[in-house]
């Protein structure tokens, strides 16, 4: 039996201004023209710096959703669309993707206000004619939705938040059952080709437990500093200054279960924790760093592997940190100086990694730039410009990494391959390619972590140099 439609937690708070959905469409429209990042616009528009908190939220989770989403809100427009779709306006379009994101995603923004509102932004940009079409359109869209739930994927039923799926009065996707791919598509909003590739390698229940965890805002976890204090202890300081967090799934990690401010947070300016994903805190540990040891992490930007590298060594010893530019080195360095650790050297390298430091090593973390397949949903844009050859080419620099990884690791020394990527060209081809030409090094561990359990995907496999004996 369905059940009525809940609001759902953490959704952003009507407004009655309208600068959050004029903030929205200026990011939206110029991310279509251009392709840019949305959040280096968002971050770009003196307009943005005036919005008031709730306002920002709202404008935030319209541009993240709209990306994020845009198949889904293709999909439940087009059947209301008479026209082809390259007969209407891009900048309409947006406005109709705009609208139909908070008909469907926002149970917080009433049905005639995402309605109202999004109308009258036409007006404000100067488009009084497209009033009508707006209206009609998303009328339909609204008039489509039902307000009962169900936890059963369906053609007419929409994935939203928490693995549930609110229903629709007439079917809008292909048979979940019979047509996978074309469902998890449309349903889900990700690219034909990758949901191909992941129906040949996921059971069903899989890709759905992977597209909800993609599609739900994120909530960050934090990495306890452990040479500053404990998990007990900023939990409790959490708790006391009224921020929402639980334990985490790892010994030394909080998860964030509510809306925060990270750096308005107890402990962040003295350094007792930096923000990083549970399933990335595995990279450092499988690597297992020993106090007075040299490591190397390659690839190091932001540096939350490198810190926690350090943190595991208790601060003694050395880290180098090597990438190839200097502003994302500096990140490296801001990060050290806030969590007030001392054994992080910085290292810029070219591309090519021809002067990447030759060691000997005891220890390297090759976190190898990779497709982001396992964290699409902290990235909105990533599962959109992601291409196939994308991942040929990659796996051409991941094997090139680890191969100079190898040549600079001492006899008995360690290195965790690590991406944060779930696609087995990335992972398992390149470790198997470099094994195949290098007798000198031997597989010890891997682990794959599949999105949402409990974490981001990726992948860590551990190499040692030199015969077991």
């Amino acid at each position: 039996m369905s059940d009525p439609v809940p609001a759902e937690t953490g959704s952003p708070r009507e407004s009655s201004s309208p600068g959050a959905r004029d903030i929205a469409f200026a990011v939206l429209d110029e991310h279509h023209r251009t392709g840019r990042f949305v959040a280096s616009l968002l971050d770009s528009l003196p307009s943005a710096g005036q919005l008031s908190p709730a306002d920002r939220r709202l404008a935030m989770e319209i541009i993240n959703g709209v990306v994020r989403r845009k198949a889904t809100v293709d999909a439940l427009l087009s059947p209301h669309v008479r026209r082809p779709r390259h007969r209407i306006e891009d900048a309409l379009w947006t406005l109709l993707q705009i609208g139909t994101y908070q008909l469907v995603f926002l149970s917080a923004v009433p049905p005639h206000a995402a309605v109202n509102e999004t109308v009258k932004l036409a007006d404000r940009l100067g488009k009084p004619r497209w009033r009508g079409f707006l209206n009609g359109v998303l009328r339909a869209v609204s008039r489509n939705l039902a307000d009962e739930m169900t936890n059963l994927p369906a053609a007419d039923a929409i994935p939203l938040a928490g693995r549930q799926y609110r229903r629709c009065r007439q079917p809008i996707f292909a048979d979940p059952q019979q047509h996978t791919v074309e469902y998890v598509t449309a349903a889900f909003s990700f690219p034909a080709w990758l949901v191909a590739r992941w129906v040949q390698r996921f059971e069903f229940e899989d890709l759905l437990r992977i597209g909800f965890w993609f599609n739900t805002p994120p909530r960050p976890s934090l990495r306890v500093n452990r040479l500053k204090t404990t998990r007990d202890v900023l939990l409790a300081d959490l708790t006391a200054a009224d921020v929402a967090a639980v334990p985490g799934h790892r010994p030394e990690s909080i998860l964030l279960t509510g809306p925060a401010e990270i750096e308005r947070l107890p402990g962040f300016w003295e350094g007792r924790f930096c923000v990083q994903d549970e399933s990335a805190m595995a990279a450092a540990e499988m690597l297992d760093p020993q106090p007075g040891e040299t490591v190397l992490d390659l690839c190091a930007a932001p540096g939350t592997k490198s810190t926690h590298l350090v943190e595991l060594m208790a601060d003694e010893g050395t880290v180098v940190a090597a990438d190839i530019r200097t502003d994302r080195l500096e990140r490296v360095e801001e990060n050290a100086r806030r969590l007030e650790l001392g054994t992080i050297e910085t290292c810029l390298i070219q591309t090519d990694g021809r002067d990447i430091p030759p060691g000997p090593f005891d220890a390297i973390l090759v976190d190898a730039p990779c497709s982001n397949t396992g964290v699409l949903g902290k990235r909105p844009e990533a599962r959109w410009r992601l291409q196939p050859r994308d991942l040929v080419e990659l796996a051409g620099i991941q094997r090139r990494l680890l191969t100079c990884a190898c040549d600079r690791l001492r006899e008995g020394g360690r290195i965790v391959y690590s991406t944060c990527s779930i696609e087995p060209e990335e992972n398992t081809g390149v470790v198997q390619a470099v094994l195949r030409r290098r007798g000198d090094m031997r597989l010890v561990d891997s682990v794959d972590h599949v999105p949402g359990q409990p974490a981001d995907g990726g992948h860590q496999t551990l190499l040692v140099k030199g015969s077991r004996a």
